[in-house]
């Protein structure tokens, strides 16, 4: 009897309602409602809900970014992408990774990642297992995953094309050697 659209957004936010009740059921144990503040209750409670806090906003993430346009799957190991699509199959390293720039023209967006030694290779948002490309993204220094997230947002509210670089690597420091 549940709308299908209902179903569909309810499995996709399913993780995030769970981390939300786990994290409402550790603040009821840290005794907020009533504000009770036993030490005990603290000292369980607590934890408990700064994880759940941690979760929920993974889990948010998470189900953002779940693929919706069939553009795929990608795979993660150890900060190497491999994306299998209907046009064949890319393999892009992280960690050789200059620049990464986000195209986005209608509902659908890829993250282009720029290497020195080649094309750049477009990774799209809306495959699936993209959670793990998000998870493997934040190996990258100075990545600011919530910039890139709220920018997407933005994007596909507005529903217009756009691209533009949302990470590039930084220059190595020099090092100085002292007398």
């Amino acid at each position: 009897m549940i709308r299908p659209e209902v179903a569909a957004l309810l499995s996709r936010y399913a993780e995030a309602i769970v981390a939300g009740g786990v994290t409402l059921v550790a603040l009821w144990i840290v005794g907020l409602p009533d504000f009770r503040l036993d030490w005990l209750s603290v000292l369980l409670g607590a934890p408990l809900a700064v994880a759940g806090i941690v979760w929920l906003r993974v889990a948010l993430r998470r189900a953002r970014a779940q693929g919706q346009d069939g553009a795929g799957r990608l795979f993660v190991e150890e900060r190497r992408v491999l994306h299998v699509g209907s046009f064949g199959n890319v393999q892009v390293d992280l960690d050789d990774a200059t620049r990464l720039d986000l195209m986005a023209q209608g509902g659908r967006a890829s993250l282009m990642v720029h290497v020195p030694d080649g094309p750049p290779t477009a990774l799209p948002l809306g495959a699936e297992g993209v959670d793990a490309l998000y998870d493997a993204l934040t190996g990258l220094p100075g990545m600011d995953l919530d910039a890139l997230h709220a920018r997407l947002a933005r994007i596909r509210r507005a529903g217009a094309g756009e691209t533009g670089t949302v990470w590039t690597r930084p220059a190595p420091k020099e090092r100085r050697v002292s007398r």
